[in-house]
This record gives structure tokens, C-alpha cells and sequence, in this order.
């Protein structure tokens, strides 16, 4: 019990759920990949969804830990915070805002507007981040 309440003092119980998610994230990341190799357009709308969710988990919880945005206020608004708290920097915030509207079509199956390229795009952008804040 010592041992428990010492590692919940310094923290490392934090860092070791911080690290869960991360490896969380990343696997649903790994599962979009393998789905959007397939080729086919159900594969690519199975990627374009768990990225989706996976971009909008990531940026959400940077937000409450890095920016203290309380509640569950809009996408936009929580990289306005990670913007004004330094976190998001220069051309990251227009390339996540850019992907603000592929999040919503992906989450609203609106599978027309999906291209495989903007999946594997935003792939690419929450990689580093689930990387740099979550691992």
C-alpha cells in the first residue's frame, strides 16, 4: 500500500494510463491502415471512422490535459485552446482545422465526401501527436 500511494504522489500512475491510451490510439490507428490497404471503399470508410474517432479522442484529451479544457465543448474550440496554450503550433493548427470537416463526415457516414487520401492524411497528422503527448 505504501508503494501504491508513493507512485500515485509522483504521478506514475498518470504517466501509466497516459501510456494505455496511447497504445490504445495507436492501435486503432494501426487498424485504420490495415483497413485502408484493402482498396476497397467499405475498407476505406472503416479507416476513415476510426481515424476520425481517433483524431477527434486525441485532440479532445490534449486539450483537458495540456490546455485545461473542461466539459465536452466544440472540436473547434478545443484547438483554439491547444492554439493559445502553445501546443498546437504554426501550420498544425490549420491542418487540424482543415480536418475538422473530414471528422464530421466520417462520423456522419457521409462516405461520398471521403477520399482515402485525407484518411491516410489525418493519419499522418495524429501519429506524431498520439507519439509526442501519449506515449
Amino acid at each position: 500500500m505504501k508503494t501504491l500511494k508513493a507512485d500515485v504522489q509522483a504521478g506514475l500512475v498518470g504517466n501509466i494510463e497516459r501510456r494505455a491510451l496511447g497504445e490504445v490510439m495507436a492501435d486503432m490507428l494501426g487498424l485504420a491502415k490495415e483497413a485502408l490497404a484493402d482498396g476497397t471503399d467499405g475498407a476505406k470508410n472503416v479507416a476513415a471512422v476510426l481515424t476520425a474517432a481517433t483524431f477527434e479522442d486525441t485532440i479532445r484529451r490534449m486539450g483537458s490535459e495540456l490546455a485545461g479544457v473542461q466539459g465536452r465543448p466544440d472540436l473547434a474550440d478545443v484547438l483554439a485552446a491547444l492554439k493559445k496554450a502553445g501546443i498546437l503550433q504554426g501550420p498544425q493548427i490549420g491542418i487540424a482545422q482543415s480536418y475538422l470537416k473530414f471528422r464530421n463526415d466520417a462520423l456522419h457516414a457521409d462516405w461520398a465526401k471521403i477520399q482515402a487520401a485525407a484518411v491516410a492524411s489525418c493519419i499522418g497528422f495524429v501519429e506524431p501527436l498520439i507519439l509526442q503527448y501519449f506515449s
